[in-house]
Protein backbone atom coordinates (compact mmCIF):
# COMPACT_ATOMS: atom_id res chain seq x y z
CA UNK A 1 0.00 0.00 0.00
CA UNK A 2 1.46 3.42 -1.03
CA UNK A 3 1.43 5.63 1.70
CA UNK A 4 1.56 9.26 2.66
CA UNK A 5 5.32 9.35 2.77
CA UNK A 6 5.35 8.17 -0.93
CA UNK A 7 3.33 10.81 -2.28
CA UNK A 8 5.17 13.46 -0.56
CA UNK A 9 8.06 12.24 -1.78
CA UNK A 10 7.43 12.25 -5.45
CA UNK A 11 6.05 15.87 -5.11
CA UNK A 12 9.18 16.66 -4.38
CA UNK A 13 11.25 15.34 -7.03
CA UNK A 14 8.71 16.61 -9.42
CA UNK A 15 9.30 20.14 -8.19
CA UNK A 16 13.64 19.22 -7.65
CA UNK A 17 13.14 18.28 -11.15
CA UNK A 18 11.14 21.49 -12.38
CA UNK A 19 14.03 23.97 -10.07
CA UNK A 20 16.82 21.75 -11.79
CA UNK A 21 15.37 22.56 -15.87
CA UNK A 22 14.62 26.22 -15.12
CA UNK A 23 18.47 27.01 -13.54
CA UNK A 24 19.97 25.08 -16.24
CA UNK A 25 17.93 26.68 -19.00
CA UNK A 26 18.01 30.14 -17.60
CA UNK A 27 21.71 29.42 -16.85
CA UNK A 28 24.96 27.26 -18.85
CA UNK A 29 22.32 25.52 -21.31
CA UNK A 30 20.87 28.69 -21.80
CA UNK A 31 22.94 30.57 -24.49
CA UNK A 32 23.20 26.81 -26.44
CA UNK A 33 20.17 26.12 -26.78
CA UNK A 34 19.12 29.92 -28.12
CA UNK A 35 22.44 29.53 -30.53
CA UNK A 36 21.44 26.47 -31.80
CA UNK A 37 17.67 26.94 -32.68
CA UNK A 38 18.69 30.33 -34.43
CA UNK A 39 20.99 28.76 -36.49
CA UNK A 40 18.26 26.01 -37.54
CA UNK A 41 16.20 28.94 -38.46
CA UNK A 42 18.62 30.44 -40.56
CA UNK A 43 19.24 27.69 -42.13
CA UNK A 44 15.83 27.00 -43.33
CA UNK A 45 16.20 30.81 -44.46
CA UNK A 46 18.82 30.26 -46.40
CA UNK A 47 17.42 27.10 -48.23
CA UNK A 48 13.84 28.91 -48.63
CA UNK A 49 16.27 31.81 -50.56
CA UNK A 50 18.37 28.98 -52.22
CA UNK A 51 14.97 27.41 -53.63
CA UNK A 52 13.20 30.27 -54.72
CA UNK A 53 16.58 31.59 -56.71
CA UNK A 54 17.04 27.89 -58.37
CA UNK A 55 13.11 27.96 -58.93
CA UNK A 56 13.82 31.55 -60.64
CA UNK A 57 16.40 30.56 -62.77
CA UNK A 58 14.02 27.36 -64.35
CA UNK A 59 11.91 29.40 -65.15
CA UNK A 60 14.25 31.46 -67.32
CA UNK A 61 15.70 28.44 -68.42
CA UNK A 62 12.31 26.92 -69.30
CA UNK A 63 11.53 30.19 -71.11
CA UNK A 64 14.70 30.82 -72.79
CA UNK A 65 14.54 26.61 -74.12
CA UNK A 66 10.35 27.36 -75.30
CA UNK A 67 11.76 30.26 -77.32
CA UNK A 68 14.33 28.20 -78.88
CA UNK A 69 12.24 25.24 -80.08
CA UNK A 70 9.70 27.88 -81.02
CA UNK A 71 12.12 29.00 -83.33
CA UNK A 72 12.90 25.59 -84.76
CA UNK A 73 9.68 24.48 -85.48
CA UNK A 74 9.52 25.73 -88.67
CA UNK A 75 12.30 24.00 -89.89
CA UNK A 76 11.44 20.83 -87.58
CA UNK A 77 7.91 20.30 -89.13
CA UNK A 78 8.54 21.94 -92.69
CA UNK A 79 6.59 19.31 -95.00
CA UNK A 80 5.95 16.54 -92.56
CA UNK A 81 1.73 17.33 -93.60
CA UNK A 82 2.54 19.28 -97.21
CA UNK A 83 -0.55 19.05 -99.07
CA UNK A 84 -2.86 17.23 -96.24
CA UNK A 85 -5.63 19.42 -94.86
CA UNK A 86 -6.51 18.73 -91.29
CA UNK A 87 -9.57 19.56 -89.41
CA UNK A 88 -9.30 20.10 -85.19
CA UNK A 89 -11.48 19.05 -82.62
CA UNK A 90 -11.82 20.20 -79.63
CA UNK A 91 -13.39 18.71 -76.18
CA UNK A 92 -15.39 21.20 -74.36
CA UNK A 93 -13.06 21.73 -71.58
CA UNK A 94 -9.80 21.73 -73.58
CA UNK A 95 -7.33 24.57 -73.21
CA UNK A 96 -8.08 27.57 -76.03
CA UNK A 97 -4.17 28.40 -76.10
CA UNK A 98 -3.67 24.75 -76.59
CA UNK A 99 -6.19 24.24 -79.81
CA UNK A 100 -4.58 27.61 -80.79
CA UNK A 101 -0.82 26.75 -80.58
CA UNK A 102 -1.57 22.75 -82.48
CA UNK A 103 -3.34 24.98 -85.11
CA UNK A 104 -0.21 27.18 -85.02
CA UNK A 105 2.16 24.10 -85.39
CA UNK A 106 0.24 21.81 -88.31
CA UNK A 107 0.25 25.08 -90.38
CA UNK A 108 4.05 25.00 -89.81
CA UNK A 109 4.07 21.06 -90.95
CA UNK A 110 2.80 22.47 -94.15
CA UNK A 111 -1.46 20.97 -93.26
CA UNK A 112 -4.10 23.55 -94.15
CA UNK A 113 -6.60 23.96 -91.29
CA UNK A 114 -9.84 23.06 -92.62
CA UNK A 115 -11.53 24.44 -89.57
CA UNK A 116 -12.33 23.66 -85.54
CA UNK A 117 -15.38 22.13 -84.16
CA UNK A 118 -15.35 21.87 -79.92
CA UNK A 119 -17.42 18.58 -78.89
CA UNK A 120 -20.32 20.39 -76.12
CA UNK A 121 -20.73 18.83 -72.67
CA UNK A 122 -23.97 17.27 -74.19
CA UNK A 123 -21.97 14.77 -76.16
CA UNK A 124 -20.71 12.64 -72.65
CA UNK A 125 -23.58 14.23 -70.75
CA UNK A 126 -24.86 10.96 -68.52
CA UNK A 127 -28.10 12.20 -68.33
CA UNK A 128 -28.73 11.85 -72.04
CA UNK A 129 -26.90 8.57 -72.75
CA UNK A 130 -30.74 7.57 -73.54
CA UNK A 131 -31.25 10.47 -76.12
CA UNK A 132 -27.96 9.81 -77.66
CA UNK A 133 -28.25 6.22 -78.29
CA UNK A 134 -31.50 6.57 -80.17
CA UNK A 135 -29.93 9.41 -82.01
CA UNK A 136 -27.17 7.16 -82.85
CA UNK A 137 -29.48 4.77 -84.59
CA UNK A 138 -30.76 7.61 -87.02
CA UNK A 139 -27.70 8.73 -88.48
CA UNK A 140 -26.35 5.48 -89.24
CA UNK A 141 -28.06 5.52 -92.52
CA UNK A 142 -25.66 8.62 -93.59
CA UNK A 143 -22.64 6.77 -92.68
CA UNK A 144 -20.08 5.21 -95.08
CA UNK A 145 -18.43 2.72 -94.04
CA UNK A 146 -20.80 2.05 -91.56
CA UNK A 147 -19.06 0.61 -87.54
CA UNK A 148 -19.29 -2.58 -87.05
CA UNK A 149 -22.66 -4.60 -85.74
CA UNK A 150 -22.87 -3.84 -82.53
CA UNK A 151 -21.03 -0.62 -81.63
CA UNK A 152 -21.65 1.61 -79.05
CA UNK A 153 -23.09 5.02 -79.57
CA UNK A 154 -19.95 6.93 -78.88
CA UNK A 155 -17.75 5.09 -81.71
CA UNK A 156 -20.93 5.78 -84.17
CA UNK A 157 -20.89 9.51 -82.82
CA UNK A 158 -17.17 10.11 -82.82
CA UNK A 159 -17.15 8.33 -86.56
CA UNK A 160 -20.36 10.58 -87.48
CA UNK A 161 -18.05 13.91 -86.61
CA UNK A 162 -14.83 12.27 -88.42
CA UNK A 163 -16.56 11.48 -91.96
CA UNK A 164 -18.33 15.05 -91.43
CA UNK A 165 -15.35 16.12 -90.67
CA UNK A 166 -13.35 14.32 -93.72
CA UNK A 167 -15.48 13.11 -96.75
CA UNK A 168 -15.32 15.26 -99.70
CA UNK A 169 -16.26 15.20 -103.48
CA UNK A 170 -13.93 15.36 -106.08
CA UNK A 171 -13.58 19.10 -105.94
CA UNK A 172 -12.46 18.73 -101.95
CA UNK A 173 -16.15 20.13 -100.59
CA UNK A 174 -18.38 18.20 -98.19
CA UNK A 175 -20.61 15.66 -99.83
CA UNK A 176 -24.15 15.87 -99.25
CA UNK A 177 -23.80 12.99 -96.73
CA UNK A 178 -21.17 14.95 -94.83
CA UNK A 179 -23.02 18.00 -94.90
CA UNK A 180 -26.03 16.39 -93.46
CA UNK A 181 -23.69 14.57 -90.61
CA UNK A 182 -22.80 17.84 -89.59
CA UNK A 183 -25.83 19.17 -89.54
CA UNK A 184 -27.26 16.94 -87.43
CA UNK A 185 -24.13 16.93 -84.95
CA UNK A 186 -25.17 20.72 -84.48
CA UNK A 187 -28.43 21.50 -85.02
CA UNK A 188 -30.64 20.26 -81.86
CA UNK A 189 -31.64 22.20 -79.28
CA UNK A 190 -28.72 21.09 -77.13
CA UNK A 191 -26.40 20.68 -79.79
CA UNK A 192 -23.52 17.77 -79.55
CA UNK A 193 -21.20 20.25 -82.00
CA UNK A 194 -20.33 23.55 -81.72
CA UNK A 195 -18.35 25.49 -84.69
CA UNK A 196 -15.76 27.17 -83.83
CA UNK A 197 -14.35 27.68 -87.82
CA UNK A 198 -16.98 26.02 -89.65
CA UNK A 199 -14.98 23.64 -92.26
CA UNK A 200 -15.31 24.69 -95.81
CA UNK A 201 -13.53 21.95 -97.49
CA UNK A 202 -13.41 18.42 -96.40
CA UNK A 203 -10.04 17.56 -94.76
CA UNK A 204 -7.59 14.39 -94.71
CA UNK A 205 -7.56 13.91 -91.34
CA UNK A 206 -8.10 15.18 -87.91
CA UNK A 207 -7.04 16.17 -84.54
CA UNK A 208 -8.67 15.56 -81.39
CA UNK A 209 -7.34 18.30 -78.51
CA UNK A 210 -8.36 16.77 -74.97
CA UNK A 211 -8.76 18.75 -71.78
CA UNK A 212 -5.49 19.42 -69.25
CA UNK A 213 -5.36 17.51 -66.15
CA UNK A 214 -3.74 18.07 -62.86
CA UNK A 215 -2.36 15.73 -60.49
CA UNK A 216 -3.84 16.38 -56.66
CA UNK A 217 -2.70 15.84 -53.13
CA UNK A 218 -4.23 13.38 -50.84
CA UNK A 219 -5.39 16.32 -48.82
CA UNK A 220 -7.56 16.84 -52.09
CA UNK A 221 -9.19 13.51 -52.63
CA UNK A 222 -11.98 14.29 -55.17
CA UNK A 223 -15.70 13.82 -54.34
CA UNK A 224 -16.47 9.65 -55.26
CA UNK A 225 -19.57 11.26 -57.15
CA UNK A 226 -17.26 13.74 -59.10
CA UNK A 227 -14.96 11.08 -60.21
CA UNK A 228 -18.08 8.27 -61.35
CA UNK A 229 -19.24 11.21 -63.35
CA UNK A 230 -15.82 12.00 -64.42
CA UNK A 231 -15.17 8.11 -65.67
CA UNK A 232 -18.60 8.09 -67.34
CA UNK A 233 -17.90 11.13 -69.28
CA UNK A 234 -14.07 9.67 -69.86
CA UNK A 235 -15.83 6.43 -71.44
CA UNK A 236 -17.65 8.44 -74.40
CA UNK A 237 -14.64 10.81 -74.80
CA UNK A 238 -12.36 7.18 -75.97
CA UNK A 239 -15.53 6.59 -78.20
CA UNK A 240 -14.92 9.80 -79.65
CA UNK A 241 -11.34 9.19 -79.93
CA UNK A 242 -11.89 5.45 -81.40
CA UNK A 243 -14.64 6.99 -83.92
CA UNK A 244 -12.37 9.69 -85.48
CA UNK A 245 -8.93 7.03 -85.61
CA UNK A 246 -11.61 5.59 -88.07
CA UNK A 247 -12.03 8.03 -90.79
CA UNK A 248 -9.98 9.94 -92.77
CA UNK A 249 -6.31 8.71 -93.38
CA UNK A 250 -5.74 9.45 -89.62
CA UNK A 251 -6.41 10.63 -86.17
CA UNK A 252 -4.07 12.27 -83.00
CA UNK A 253 -5.44 12.60 -79.67
CA UNK A 254 -4.02 15.19 -77.50
CA UNK A 255 -3.94 16.09 -74.20
CA UNK A 256 -2.22 15.90 -70.55
CA UNK A 257 -1.91 12.75 -69.31
CA UNK A 258 -0.97 13.93 -65.68
CA UNK A 259 -3.66 11.41 -63.90
CA UNK A 260 -5.67 8.42 -64.90
CA UNK A 261 -9.02 10.89 -65.41
CA UNK A 262 -7.34 12.29 -68.89
CA UNK A 263 -8.05 11.47 -72.10
CA UNK A 264 -4.69 10.18 -73.44
CA UNK A 265 -4.28 7.94 -70.41
CA UNK A 266 -7.81 6.24 -70.64
CA UNK A 267 -6.96 5.65 -74.45
CA UNK A 268 -3.51 4.01 -73.72
CA UNK A 269 -5.33 1.92 -70.86
CA UNK A 270 -7.83 0.76 -73.00
CA UNK A 271 -7.06 -2.23 -74.73
CA UNK A 272 -9.08 -1.67 -77.86
CA UNK A 273 -8.73 2.08 -78.39
CA UNK A 274 -4.85 1.93 -77.49
CA UNK A 275 -4.30 -0.45 -80.92
CA UNK A 276 -6.67 1.92 -82.88
CA UNK A 277 -5.63 5.42 -81.47
CA UNK A 278 -2.39 7.88 -81.89
CA UNK A 279 -1.84 9.73 -78.97
CA UNK A 280 0.44 12.66 -77.51
CA UNK A 281 0.90 13.95 -74.12
CA UNK A 282 1.72 16.99 -72.33
CA UNK A 283 0.00 19.27 -74.65
CA UNK A 284 0.31 21.89 -72.78
CA UNK A 285 4.08 21.97 -73.24
CA UNK A 286 5.35 22.98 -76.83
CA UNK A 287 7.16 20.13 -76.81
CA UNK A 288 3.79 18.22 -76.74
CA UNK A 289 2.42 20.81 -79.14
CA UNK A 290 4.87 19.95 -81.93
CA UNK A 291 5.37 16.46 -81.60
CA UNK A 292 1.39 16.17 -82.48
CA UNK A 293 1.64 16.58 -86.32
CA UNK A 294 4.75 14.32 -86.03
CA UNK A 295 2.40 11.96 -84.56
CA UNK A 296 -0.21 12.72 -87.16
CA UNK A 297 2.17 12.14 -89.84
CA UNK A 298 2.83 8.61 -88.41
CA UNK A 299 -1.21 8.02 -87.93
CA UNK A 300 -0.98 8.78 -92.20
CA UNK A 301 1.55 6.40 -92.85
CA UNK A 302 -0.96 3.60 -90.87
CA UNK A 303 1.25 3.53 -88.03
CA UNK A 304 -0.26 3.90 -84.34
CA UNK A 305 1.87 5.18 -81.37
CA UNK A 306 1.52 6.83 -78.08
CA UNK A 307 4.08 9.90 -77.61
CA UNK A 308 5.79 11.77 -75.00
CA UNK A 309 6.81 11.20 -71.44
CA UNK A 310 3.47 10.21 -69.55
CA UNK A 311 3.13 7.00 -68.63
CA UNK A 312 2.50 4.12 -70.98
CA UNK A 313 4.06 6.51 -74.15
CA UNK A 314 6.02 4.18 -76.49
CA UNK A 315 8.33 7.14 -77.41
CA UNK A 316 9.54 10.71 -76.53
CA UNK A 317 9.26 11.96 -79.81
CA UNK A 318 7.37 10.48 -82.94
CA UNK A 319 9.78 8.97 -85.88
CA UNK A 320 10.62 10.87 -88.82
CA UNK A 321 7.96 10.15 -91.26
CA UNK A 322 7.56 12.18 -95.19
CA UNK A 323 4.50 11.17 -96.29
CA UNK A 324 3.62 10.90 -100.60
CA UNK A 325 1.09 13.35 -101.63
CA UNK A 326 -2.49 12.97 -100.48
CA UNK A 327 -5.12 10.89 -102.76
CA UNK A 328 -7.61 12.76 -104.39
CA UNK A 329 -11.22 12.41 -102.76
CA UNK A 330 -13.07 9.92 -104.47
CA UNK A 331 -16.47 10.41 -105.83
CA UNK A 332 -19.46 9.08 -103.93
CA UNK A 333 -22.29 7.35 -105.26
CA UNK A 334 -25.35 9.67 -105.95
CA UNK A 335 -28.18 7.58 -104.89
CA UNK A 336 -28.95 8.36 -101.50
CA UNK A 337 -28.89 6.45 -98.04
CA UNK A 338 -32.84 4.73 -97.51
CA UNK A 339 -35.22 7.51 -96.32
CA UNK A 340 -32.89 10.78 -97.74
CA UNK A 341 -33.54 12.58 -100.95
CA UNK A 342 -31.68 12.41 -104.08
CA UNK A 343 -29.25 15.61 -103.91
CA UNK A 344 -30.77 18.48 -105.77
CA UNK A 345 -28.81 20.45 -108.56
CA UNK A 346 -28.88 23.02 -107.24
CA UNK A 347 -26.93 24.08 -104.36
CA UNK A 348 -30.29 25.73 -101.99
CA UNK A 349 -31.85 23.23 -102.87
CA UNK A 350 -29.44 20.78 -101.77
CA UNK A 351 -28.63 22.85 -98.14
CA UNK A 352 -32.42 22.72 -97.93
CA UNK A 353 -32.65 18.84 -98.31
CA UNK A 354 -29.75 18.15 -95.92
CA UNK A 355 -31.17 20.80 -93.10
CA UNK A 356 -34.33 18.96 -93.70
CA UNK A 357 -33.36 15.49 -92.95
CA UNK A 358 -31.25 16.46 -90.25
CA UNK A 359 -34.53 18.17 -88.31
CA UNK A 360 -36.34 15.02 -89.17
CA UNK A 361 -33.52 12.70 -87.38
CA UNK A 362 -33.34 14.63 -84.61
CA UNK A 363 -37.16 14.91 -83.86
CA UNK A 364 -37.00 10.83 -84.50
CA UNK A 365 -34.06 11.02 -81.94
CA UNK A 366 -36.03 12.90 -79.53
CA UNK A 367 -39.37 10.63 -79.88
CA UNK A 368 -37.61 7.78 -79.35
CA UNK A 369 -36.25 8.78 -76.51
Amino acid sequence: MIDFRYHLVSLIAVFLALALGIVLGAGPLNEPLGEGLTGQVEELREDRDRLRTELEVSEVEKEHRDVFIDELAPATLGSRLEGRAVAVVALHAANEDDVADVRLRLEQAGAVVTGEVRVTEAWTDPDTATFRSSFAGQILGYLDPVPDDGAEAGVIFGTALGQALTRGDADGDPTADAATLLELLTSADDPLVELVDEPEQAANATVLVAARTEETGPEESPDPADVETREQRLTEEVALARGLAATGEGSVTAGSAATELDLVSAVRADSAATEAVTTVDSVAEITGRMSVPMALAVAISGEVGHYGMGTDATAAVPPTVYLPPPAPFAPEDEDAPEGQDAPADDETAETDASGDAAEEATDDAADAA
